[in-house]
């Protein structure tokens, strides 16, 4: 007797039933999906700032906005040999950025050169020029690539891209002598004369003087070797570029004390050398008079210790000029660590925002009408909701 078996599926009203139902729910599900995702979309849009120039040639979209409320933007610099992005600020006719150029000729012109990678120390006057303000680009630092800047572009307050080479600046400190800011609030060119901010250094732990044996005001050699070894707080002894001078600052000395004891003044007098203090991040200035400054320090210092006012008191201030004395003021000056900086160049080989035309502009969502008076309110969420 054969046996016959019936292959394939009982289709019955409650499978049939099943099936629709998961069919529709999954086509309505990913309608549902889809819209959202088009809706979101479309919010982010309507809330994206797009910044463009006068052609309508977009520049990027704004990841945020500085002080004054300008976009900020990346550019891309895909010319170097990593991916580096420069962060600049846009505003209505110019580009700005955090970091200074800097020139070895007067309006901006001559060499441009830039600070190292997160250098906080020199030239720390930002557009505030409050000391420590700051002028540092930290986005550069974290990337370890080049440093980038706005700086001089023909005169115009439009301003250019560079970034910082392998190549020191071809000018020394004090032959930079102006500073395009960019970020400074102006009428017309940021461009501004420079020099490197300066600061009396402090004296305090130089000079221990020793008269007929006695120590005045305390003042022994063996603490005066203890307390030049510690500047106060955020100070830093200049013991190595004393020692450079050393022997011709005993020198001289020798000879002002020598002639000083022809007219009765301090005849008798021993004096100890310790250290002069600069603030951290600074040095004392070497400049073509640094012995006789120092000198002339020496003895200000000794004489007030003596309760004598030496700037004041003519005869003392002829005797010192006919050695070549004179009076002066001992400076600590921060030192600019400056690069060459060259134009950024985009993937045509020409200069990276040279060919946008300003006045920029933020664009508006498409379907924004310029003569609606429809307001959107958008409710605060999360913390610090106002009731």
């Amino acid at each position: 007797m054969n046996k016959q078996y019936q292959q394939g599926y009982i289709l019955t009203i409650e499978l049939i039933l099943i099936i629709t139902i998961l069919i529709i729910g999954s086509i309505g599900g990913v309608i549902l999906v889809r819209d959202a995702l088009i809706k979101r979309y479309h919010t982010k849009v309507d809330n994206q700032i797009t910044v463009v120039d006068a052609n309508n040639t977009p520049l990027g979209i704004a990841i945020g906005f500085d002080e004054h409320q300008a976009p900020l933007i990346f550019y891309t610099d895909r010319q170097a040999n990593a991916t580096y992005r420069a962060l600049i600020g846009i505003r209505d006719d110019r580009f700005t950025s955090r970091e200074a150029i800097y020139y070895d000729a007067p309006n901006c012109q001559g060499n441009p050169c830039i600070k190292s990678l997160s250098d906080e120390f020199s030239d720390s006057l930002g557009v505030s020029n409050t000391a420590n303000s700051g002028n540092v680009s930290y986005i550069n630092a974290l990337q370890q690539g080049p440093n980038y800047a706005i700086g001089e572009l023909s005169n115009s307050v439009m301003g250019q891209l560079l970034k910082s080479t392998a190549l020191a600046c071809p000018a020394t400190g004090d032959e930079i002598v102006s500073r395009y800011m960019s970020q400074k609030v102006v009428t017309g060119n940021p461009c501004e004369s420079f020099s490197i901010a300066k600061q009396q250094a402090d004296s305090s732990c130089l000079v221990g003087v020793t008269a007929l044996g006695n120590p005045l005001l305390g003042i022994d050699s063996q603490q005066l070797s203890q307390s030049c070894n510690s500047c106060q707080t955020g100070y830093e002894p200049q013991g190595d570029i004393l020692d450079l001078y050393l022997p011709q600052v005993e020198v001289l000395l020798g000879t002002a004390l020598d002639a000083l004891s022809l007219i009765g003044v301090a005849s008798s007098v021993d004096v100890e050398l310790g250290s002069i203090c600069c603030p951290q991040g600074t040095q004392l200035e070497e400049d073509e008079n640094i012995v006789e400054t120092v000198v002339f320090t020496i003895l200000e210092t000794t004489f007030e210790l003596l309760g004598i006012d030496l700037i004041n008191n003519d005869i003392i201030i002829q005797t010192l000029a006919l050695i070549g004395i004179e009076p002066g003021v001992t400076y600590c000056e921060a030192s600019l660590n400056l690069t060459s900086a060259e134009p950024v160049l985009n993937t045509q080989g020409e200069p990276a925002l040279n060919n946008l035309l300003p006045p920029f502009r933020v664009k508006l969502p498409s379907h924004t009408s310029a003569n609606s008076t429809r307001w959107i309110s958008t409710p605060p969420k999360g913390e610090g909701v106002r009731p």
